[in-house]
């Protein structure tokens, strides 16, 4: 065998346009996801692709719920005229100029408001808090394709951290084979949620039910969340899941019964028409891991050390060095998402 040839089974490092690919391939029909919710789906789908318009720069906020602001106050009542409207394109409120707001159907606030609004014990961490505004990191991940042997132990240690339902996934490893035995060699593409600093599924959110904090993460407040999926869609990297209430109970006696420890709230038993049931789903770097000063629980199991966890704003910090190297990369850039997740090639 030349130096040129690759070795049989190992791991290969694609083109950035494989890469998309492959997320893309993962992605569910629109159309097919909506169909069993109560609410519009040519409007969900219209609000998704806009929302990922704004993403793009090809449209501003205002300009999204100028347009969205009648269609979704008849489709979703009280519980869109409560809460502000999202604005991913802004860097500081997270929610539309105040004067366009008072022209419209929503609450004139700040997502902030929002934030505060989830109930979360501050962690021991220096600097997290309850709501994560006085957290002073800005959490980012960095995942070296060269590392990942596609093990899955990170999507195994994310289901027992998060204790997630059958059919929710916080951590995926997307495989793609390709060449002639012996010649074969396997693609392996960690996908946790991409932590996007302009999220499409925070812009299309009616009632502001998920929310990107200062500290990068974009959470999910479940008590808010009224299971529309419209941000399942809006979604470039099919990170995110619905629960459809579904447990383990056959296969572990009791599962259902533990509470998840997601955002520090202790939920109790899984029911029936109890949250997060009915809510949609993703990652969140374990954020209540990261407020106890820990790491994720997909980074301190990867048994090929291909995950790093740390601040993207401390340029000393190692994560920050390797998101600026001349191998990392984020996934669909041409969304204008702006991924907190970088991959090395």
């Amino acid at each position: 065998m030349s130096s040129n040839d690759a070795m049989p089974g190992v791991p290969d490092t694609p083109d950035r346009a494989q890469l998309d690919a492959m997320v893309d391939a993962e992605q569910a029909d629109p159309r097919a996801e909506l169909e069993d919710v109560d609410f519009s789906t040519e409007l969900g789908v219209a609000m998704a692709e806009d929302a990922k318009a704004v993403s793009r720069g090809e449209i501003t906020s205002e300009e999204y719920w100028q347009r969205y602001d009648d269609l979704a106050a008849e489709e979703f009542g009280e519980v869109y005229h409560e809460t502000p409207n999202p604005a991913v394109d802004h860097d500081t409120a997270q929610t539309i100029e105040d004067d366009v707001a008072e022209s419209l159907s929503c609450t004139v606030g700040s997502m902030a408001s929002i934030a505060e609004s989830l109930e979360e014990p501050a962690g021991d961490s220096e600097g997290a808090s309850e709501d994560g505004e006085d957290d002073d990191h800005r959490w980012g991940m960095v995942i070296d394709l060269q590392k990942c042997v596609g093990c899955d132990s990170c999507s195994v240690a994310c289901k027992a951290e998060n204790r997630t339902p059958p059919g929710v996934s916080y951590n995926v490893v997307m495989e793609e084979e390709h060449g002639e035995f012996p010649n074969v060699q396997r693609t392996n593409v960690p996908r946790p949620c991409m932590q996007c600093e302009n999220p499409p599924c925070v812009q299309v959110c009616p009632v502001s039910a998920t929310y990107k904090m200062d500290n990068g993460v974009v959470n999910v407040d479940y008590d808010r969340c009224i299971g529309c999926r419209y941000c399942m869609i809006a979604c470039p990297y099919g990170a995110r899941y619905f629960d459809f209430g579904e447990n383990y109970d056959d296969e572990v006696e009791g599962a259902g019964e533990i509470t998840s420890p997601e955002y520090g709230v202790d939920r109790g038993e899984r029911e029936p028409k109890k949250s997060p049931v009915g809510n949609v789903r993703k990652c969140h770097f374990c954020h209540h891991r990261l407020n106890r000063g820990e790491e994720p629980a997909c980074v301190e199991t990867c048994v090929g050390d291909a995950r790093n966890m740390g601040d993207l704003d401390d340029p000393d910090s190692e994560v920050a060095e390797m998101a600026a190297s001349t191998r990392a990369m984020q996934l669909k850039e041409g969304e204008g998402t702006d991924p907190n997740v970088y991959y090395l090639e």
